[in-house]
Order: C-alpha cells, then structure tokens, then sequence
C-alpha cells in the first residue's frame, strides 16, 4: 500500500511539473495604449480621448485584442523574452471590424501591427515602442 502511494504522489508531482507555468513574458497579460506615432521625420501625440481609442491587450494565451479607434480586432502573437529592454515580436495578421471612423483616426495605424518584427520595453515597464514606423505606447493595465 505505501508503494503505491509514493508512485501516485511521485506521479503527480511530475504531473504538477509538466503543467506549473513557467516565467510569464512582461507583455503577456498587459494593456497599452496608442500616445505617439512617428513616421517621416514627424511625431504625431495624441490626446488622452484618442488614447483610450487605441488599446492593445496582450493575452496569455497568444491572443492580442485591439481597439482600432471605433473598430476591434483580433490576432496572435509571439515575443522573445527582452535583453535590455529590446526584443523580437511576432503578430499574426489582424482581423477587424472596418467601421468609418471619425477624424482623427489610428486605427489603420495599430492594424499595421502585423509588420512588427521587434519591440522596446523600457526598464520600469511602462513605455513599449514597437517598430513598425514606430508606434509608442503607454502602460494602461494588467489585465
């Protein structure tokens, strides 16, 4: 009887190991939102109201969810653990509602995600840059 109980509790401990998730990625469970976009030598910022419009959450899961100004969106994606704040990011392609929104609009911008191939984290994890054309964006939550 005792040896079958150490091969179950040896079984299970195995088994705890197997699924025991290891180091969550710092992006994983995370919200952001749009503030800056650059490109062609010009910045544009945007105001708080447009920020809230344009949001990124990174899910446990793979999944990133997107507010895209009046539309959402849906996509996968894959980041290496950062070295110095820097790191690779993969995005699947991204499929949204395509609602006319109203002056001034991102969201075609933020839909663009699917090009990134790297991103920035900055050391009090509250700034991410991803370089797309570079789109800069704020901390918002944990999710």
């Amino acid at each position: 009887m005792a040896f079958k109980t150490l091969v179950a509790g040896g079984a299970l401990m195995m088994l705890a190991a197997c699924v025991s998730p290891g180091n969550p990625h710092p992006l994983e469970g995370s919200e952001w939102q749009l503030t800056e976009i650059h490109t062609s030598g010009s910045t544009t910022t945007l105001t708080p109201a447009l920020q809230a419009r344009h949001r990124l959450a990174f899910g446990p899961d793979g999944a990133l969810a997107l507010q895209l100004d009046c539309n959402r969106g849906r996509a996968s994606w894959a980041a290496g653990k950062p070295r110095n704040g820097a790191g690779t990011l993969s995005i699947g392609p991204v499929a949204s509602t395509r609602m006319l929104c109203p002056e001034p609009s991102f969201g075609n911008q933020v839909a663009s995600l699917a090009e990134a191939r790297s991103y920035v984290l900055t050391a009090d994890a509250r700034e991410l840059v991803i370089e797309t054309g570079t789109l800069r964006f704020t901390f918002a939550a944990i999710r």
